[in-house]
């Protein structure tokens, strides 16, 4: 892939919404953590193929730190390939985030394994086959949108496969009733998933890569990880299992953790200290990503400096500010972005955090000052405040916390208004 030569080429490839993948992963990557945790990709890869057993992994990590591009950077790994049948999805694309229940999840694995052994031609046996049609006989709802759909038995099972996501997606009546009917039945569901497994790894091991669920709001994370991960477990495969990284700050996280192996946690790049001071190496990482993806003479240097002072160090923030940047300067008839255009988009993004009350902003008060989160008991203000990245976590000899820069720089005004 080449670099931007234009700004209208940045804004492109400055896309905020799409993780590096496949060329534009191999051309543009920069590890972001390589300062903080230089070995972290290889302690995440290597229990993967060292351990005999299926194992439970979680990886997290603020929104935006590149949770997706190092997924995508693990599950094109030569070694990871020639060892799995990899099989990953996000939930985004096959559930309703905001309306989440685990037995949709466990009906979505089932159709991903499925359909990935039929992509790759791996034969399961016809009785496992049979018992999973007989299965989904028992749950009316499936059984009468077969027959609606006039479908022959032979490719029944194609056909519920293919369509699953979009009624669990989708129809908000047809996800309520399979959710209803499946609830007795989960432990046999969970037992064909296995059966399909033992005949699936026969060929090849399954590891088995869920994204997106640390886009859960937090009673929904808390539901799956601590109330319902017990069939989840169960199932003979390994899985890497995103999760909330407010979840961390959830007094129920110490039982959470133990469920699983180490998680794995992608830190933010550290621009400054405790103290405020500048950390050159935070800012030699953050300018090589933008250098990797654009020539130089499209960004004064001092512009580059005030799109990483001000994304906290969040990669998505910092994409998203270099983006918006390149489309002000164009819109100026600039030939590269200057410090003014980058000021605008900041106080642009004011409106970010329109929803900021009383209670936020003392709490944000009380982190500014001494760079610490605290959990009230019965109160979720700061849980809220790490999940809408108002309060940034870092890690240098000791973890930490922050205001995001974009806070500090926009919220007085907001302040003002309230205190008044």
């Amino acid at each position: 892939m080449e670099k931007a030569k234009n700004l209208k080429e940045v804004y492109n490839l400055f896309d905020p919404m799409t993780p590096l993948k496949g060329d534009y992963l191999k051309s543009f990557y920069v590890p972001p953590y390589s300062e903080i945790r230089p070995r972290l990709f290889e302690e995440l890869k290597s229990p993967l193929l060292t351990s005999e057993n299926p194992d439970k992994f979680l990886l997290s990590g603020y929104k935006g730190c590149g949770k997706s591009t190092e997924l995508n950077r693990l599950c094109t790994d030569e070694d990871i390939k020639k060892n799995f049948l990899v099989v990953k999805f996000s939930i985004k694309e096959v559930l309703d985030v905001f309306d989440f229940d685990y037995k949709d999840l466990l009906l979505v694995i089932s159709a991903q394994i499925y359909n990935s052994a039929k992509n790759e031609k791996i034969k399961i046996t016809k009785d496992v086959l049979n018992d999973i049609e007989r299965w989904t006989d028992k749950i009316e709802i499936i059984k009468t949108k077969t027959k609606s759909g006039e479908v022959e038995g032979g490719v029944k099972l194609d056909f519920i496969y293919a369509k699953i996501g979009s009624w669990l997606k989708v129809e908000d009546s047809t996800r309520k009733e399979i959710r209803k009917e499946i609830k007795q039945k989960v432990s046999d569901l969970v037992y064909n998933i296995n059966r399909m497994l033992a005949d699936i790894q026969n060929s090849k091991p399954i590891l088995l890569v869920i994204e997106d669920l640390d886009k859960l709001p937090s009673d929904s994370a808390i539901e799956l990880f601590y109330s319902n991960i017990s069939p989840f477990m169960q199932l003979n495969c390994k899985i890497i299992f995103t999760f909330p990284f407010a979840l961390m700050l959830s007094h129920k996280w110490s039982i959470i953790s133990r469920t699983f192996k180490k998680p794995t946690i992608i830190p933010n790049i550290t621009i400054h200290t405790k103290s405020g001071k500048v950390r050159e190496r935070g800012y030699e990482i953050m300018s090589e990503i933008f250098y990797k993806r654009a020539n130089d003479n499209l960004i004064a240097k001092e512009a580059l400096d005030k799109c990483i002072e001000y994304s906290g160090g969040v990669v998505f923030d910092f994409i998203r500010i270099v983006s918006n940047s390149a489309n002000v300067a164009m819109v100026k008839r600039k030939e590269m972005i200057e410090e003014d255009d980058v000021l605008e988009v900041v106080i642009s993004m004011r409106d970010d955090y329109a929803f900021l009350t009383k209670e936020h902003i003392e709490k944000l008060k009380e982190v500014y000052k001494n760079k610490a989160a605290i959990v009230e008991e019965g109160s979720n203000t700061i849980r809220d405040l790490i999940a809408s990245l108002c309060i940034l976590k870092y890690y240098n000899a000791e973890p930490w916390y922050d205001v995001h820069p974009i806070i500090e720089h926009n919220v007085n005004p907001i302040i003002e208004i309230i205190e008044k």
